[in-house]
């Protein structure tokens, strides 16, 4: 009697314990089942999270991509555009974007092709405290990304249409054209990408920048995954 209510209590504290061995009797083996979540990321590892330049150019279909700034600090370039509902898909990594965001730190590149710009990318990648935290920032621009239609640079007078925005894997992408630009024309790729606790933000221009800014987003992605 004695040994059966020991048993009993140690199958009850093994049912409240995480990771606790299951036992089968008739085998005698042993199966230990965990929940795995990744750890969040933390500041020290965000600049080795982004993309070395001869990877941003096999992702723009280009050459020579090289290091023009990087940043530990978000800009603001709020005073340069209109209406303010576009800034986010005009910029990547714009401080008034992540206002009241609860973000802890942030890191940047950007990138162009030489003398000649034929092509240009901003490559940033966003600490919030927790994964939750990120995915409610990642929800609001989900929301907020379609209420730009057009926007305007207000120091050049260039004028520029919004394309479909998808949402599609935790990647949130559009394309912008912008009017009456001299050939061969001039666009840039947009994505906001939400992986753990780290929001990846990408800005590309080219001529045809296509998919560049969401293949560059998910290999940024994948740096994230691969860090436990």
């Amino acid at each position: 009697m004695r040994q059966t209510t020991v048993r009993l209590v140690v199958a009850g504290l093994c049912l409240l314990l995480t990771g606790c061995a299951q036992t089968v009797s008739a085998s005698s083996s042993t199966t230990t089942t965990r929940s795995m979540i990744p750890r969040p990321l933390v500041e020290r590892e965000l600049a080795g999270l982004l993309l070395e330049p001869d990877e941003v150019s096999a992702a723009m279909g280009t050459a020579g991509m090289a290091v023009t700034g990087t940043e530990s600090a978000m800009e603001d370039n709020s005073a340069l555009m209109a209406p303010r509902e576009c800034l986010a898909i005009d910029a990547a990594a714009e401080a008034p974007v992540y206002a009241d965001s609860d973000y802890w730190a942030e890191r940047g590149v950007s990138m162009n092709n030489g003398d000649d710009f034929t092509h240009y990318a901003k490559q940033a990648v966003v600490q919030f405290p927790y994964q939750e935290k990120a995915a409610a920032f990642f929800d609001l621009s989900v929301s907020q990304w379609p209420a730009c239609r057009q926007y305007e640079h207000t120091q050049s007078g260039s004028v520029w249409d919004v394309g479909k925005i998808l949402n599609e894997d935790n990647i949130l992408s559009t394309t912008v054209v912008q009017q009456e630009a001299r050939a061969p024309g001039w666009g840039c790729g947009r994505a906001l990408a939400l992986r753990n606790n780290i929001i990846i933000d990408v800005n590309t221009c080219s001529a045809n920048p296509a998919d560049s800014a969401v293949r560059i987003a998910a290999q940024i992605g994948d740096n994230v995954e691969a860090q436990w």
